[in-house]
């Protein structure tokens, strides 16, 4: 699929009347910033193709159960975003826009270190590799959204750069197969829970909570247990992508976004002197090359900060020395 059909089709899933969008419900308000004994807002949102209540019911019951863990978090936000709303504002769309990107650029838009790891990888040199991105493919195949996302090849024949996936089908290399998907699984009937968990837990307690939590929902048969946690719900994995989340799902009592500067790692960002352009640099353009030690590698800011503190995830910043720019809108 082109990107012009793409648009066009995004602007008619958007037509609706502005008086019949509907307004998140926020059932526990966003408090506001705050990091100064080591705390991480985590955002977590539930798929919408899920049972929210549900899910919702099951994930809280793990921290219940556990002490160290009703210690050590506290839910700070709990809100249900309505399909209608979430179409009328693209947050689906400003959230994958960096997939976006690659997906409808497809090979013409891949950094020279993109074009080495796939050469690398798959051993075929890159200019002569057959790559299209998603929305090309299900034209190419004749595949609808959920036909092209669960095609299922070897491992060898996928490969992530910089957060966007590549999977090889029948000498096809195709870029983000997954995002066709994500966006039509919404809906203006398919309504979104967000929730921020503030946390204290270091990585490892908080890894075994997402793995007893994807265990909860295995056992009362929310989730395939051959699937990943992912199909249920998304957390956070680093600072910048709590930024990110933040932007996409949390809203005050009268349906505006809060403000940057009340997202705890924003506002952590701001304190150690960077400025809101700074940040929203970051988040809009995350693909960066750090020095690390006598050699630079490429990488998306948001995995490459995976499971850092907001100390570790700010002192990353000094190891960058480029950092190239996405010709896209966010």
């Amino acid at each position: 699929m082109k990107s012009g059909k793409y648009k066009k089709q995004l602007e008619k899933k958007s037509e609706k009347n502005i008086f019949e969008i509907r307004k998140p419900n926020i059932l526990i308000p966003y408090p506001g910033p705050y990091w100064e004994d080591g705390s991480q807002d985590i955002v977590i949102y539930l798929r919408p193709e899920t049972n929210g209540v549900m899910v919702e019911s099951t994930l809280l019951k793990v921290i219940r159960k556990n002490e160290l863990y009703k210690k050590n978090i506290r839910i700070v936000y709990l809100a249900n975003l309505p399909g209608d709303f979430i179409i009328k504002n693209k947050i689906v769309e400003r959230h994958y826009s960096v997939k976006l990107y690659f997906t409808v650029g497809g090979k013409d838009v891949f950094t020279p270190f993109m074009k080495r790891k796939f050469e690398e990888h798959f051993g075929i040199g890159f200019s002569s590799a057959f790559i299209m991105g998603a929305f090309e493919a299900l034209d190419f195949f004749k595949l609808n959204y959920d036909e092209l996302f669960n095609i299922w090849v070897p491992e060898n024949d996928v490969l992530t750069i910089n957060g966007q996936s590549i999977k090889k089908y029948r000498n096809v290399f195709i870029v983000n197969y997954d995002v066709p998907a994500i966006l039509h699984k919404n809906s203006y009937k398919t309504d979104i829970a967000a929730m921020i968990f503030r946390s204290t837990l270091n990585t490892g307690y908080f890894h075994s909570m997402i793995t007893e939590m994807a265990k909860a929902c295995r056992i009362t048969g929310i989730l395939d247990p051959l699937k990943p946690v992912e199909r249920v719900f998304h957390y956070s994995k680093s600072p910048y992508e709590q930024i990110l989340d933040s932007i996409g799902y949390i809203y005050s009592l009268g349906s505006e976004h809060i403000e940057y500067k009340d997202i705890s790692f924003f506002n952590y960002l701001l304190f150690k002197g960077l400025n809101e352009n700074d940040v929203l640099n970051i988040i809009n353009h995350p693909i960066m090359h750090f020095k690390d030690n006598l050699s630079v590698t490429e990488e998306n800011i948001f995995l490459y900060t995976t499971d850092m503190s907001y100390s570790e995830a700010y002192s990353c910043l000094s190891a960058v020395v480029s950092q190239p720019y996405l010709t896209y809108r966010r």
